[in-house]
């Protein structure tokens, strides 16, 4: 997966600043920077998580295996069963840790 020129605003407040990355398969990434940096904003942009989010504007380019993921014809759902998230609190649906990993694929 690779972001080049990565820009990502919400309404005037730009977020992300010309984020250039290849983030390798199979490969340990780490993002570290203090609070309020953009990691996870950054993050939410690799599965399409901004999309349903009023007045973001992204800007740039997210490609995996060749593709940029924000093409029209992209199946959101086929991209977030490839791309998998933990987050650090286990809590976006009522459920255990497993139920919240697994519930990605189902869909």
């Amino acid at each position: 997966m690779t972001a080049r020129d990565l820009n990502l605003s919400y309404g005037d407040n730009q977020a992300l600043f010309d984020v250039n990355l290849d983030i390798v398969e199979r490969q340990v990434t780490a993002l570290i920077g203090p609070s309020g940096c953009g990691k996870s904003t950054f993050l939410r942009c690799m599965n399409r998580m901004n999309d349903t989010i009023d007045g973001v504007t992204i800007k740039g380019e997210v490609t995996l295996d060749g593709r940029d993921i924000y093409d029209k014809r992209i199946d959101v759902v086929q991209l977030r069963a490839r791309i998998g998230m933990v987050f650090q609190k286990p809590n976006p649906f009522p459920k255990t840790i497993y139920d919240n990993v697994a519930y990605g694929p189902r869909i």
